[in-house]
């Protein structure tokens, strides 16, 4: 495994560990990634919400697609 995937391996478990101190009800399985082309991403999340962006991997999809959520909901710093 390369170092970029470990940083953001790392990058998600601190955005996981955000997101369920903000809503602990929140099932962070329940949320999924998709790949497309030319390194983009859509991450599909809770309430039907939805991000699409780039990202190098899929671990750093789902931290920047939950980021985006929290930032929706207002707890993002």
């Amino acid at each position: 495994m390369n170092v970029n995937t470990v940083f953001c391996r790392m990058v998600l478990k601190g955005t996981h560990e955000r997101v369920k101190k903000f809503r602990p009800d929140i099932k962070l399985k329940d949320a999924w990634v998709w790949s497309g082309r030319d390194g983009c991403w859509e991450f599909h999340g809770p309430e039907k919400f939805y991000w699409y962006g780039r990202a190098y991997n899929a671990y750093e999809a789902r931290a920047k697609g939950w980021m985006a959520w929290l930032t929706k909901e207002g707890a993002a710093e």
